[in-house]
């Protein structure tokens, strides 16, 4: 209980640093030292730009009637890149934001296939964005679960008719992937991943 009061009132005094950005956009690197070990909350320092602004540099591009279906951040080539997905009625769209610069990177769009048009595939895979819980609540979410370590990698996608981002959480020997529903923050399962390294 001692654990989770300093974590929630680290995040707090981190919501209150940034007053510039809505506390969604955080991807704060807050830490909490037990007497056993330390855990890092979320992201590293080279992502400066949110996910509200990922999507946003989304919808410059390709219009605000276009529903996101996807987004993922990762490490590519050594820096940190939302891959954000999208849908209308009849078009997938595709694009990359540098996590540092906020620049589009890359972007694509295609026909969908004639048995996910018509809207069919938007109506299904759609994500309410102005639901989403900040990516804090959820890279804490997962932390804790895992029982410590680094949050590295984060995917929101559909999966079990549920939206979910899957948190990857690096310890110090082993890799957690930790679902977390997007809209609540609350941990949906935890599966684990011994790291390739033995010592």
């Amino acid at each position: 209980m001692k654990k989770l009061g300093i974590l929630l009132i680290s995040v707090l005094v981190l919501t209150g640093c940034s007053a510039g950005q809505k506390s969604q956009d955080k991807t704060a690197g807050s830490a909490q030292t037990s007497s056993s070990q330390t855990t890092r909350v979320a992201a590293p320092t080279s992502i400066k730009v949110s996910v509200t602004a990922a999507i946003k540099q989304f919808h410059r591009q390709f219009g605000q009637a276009v529903a996101i279906s996807g987004l993922s951040l990762e490490r590519e080539h050594g820096q940190y890149q939302y891959d954000v997905s999208g849908l209308d009625a009849n078009r997938e769209y595709e694009a990359t934001v540098d996590a540092r610069s906020g620049k589009l990177v890359h972007h694509e769009q295609e026909k969908l296939d004639q048995d996910e048009a018509n809207g069919v595939a938007q109506k299904r895979d759609a994500i309410a964005v102005n639901r989403l819980k900040p990516l804090a609540d959820i890279s804490a979410a997962a932390v804790k679960r895992a029982g410590g370590g680094t949050a590295v990698e984060w995917s929101l996608e559909h999966e079990n008719d549920q939206v979910q981002w899957e948190v990857k959480v690096r310890g110090k020997n082993q890799t957690h992937e930790v679902p977390v529903n997007a809209y609540t923050a609350k941990v949906v399962t935890v599966q684990q991943d011994d790291d390739d390294d033995d010592d």
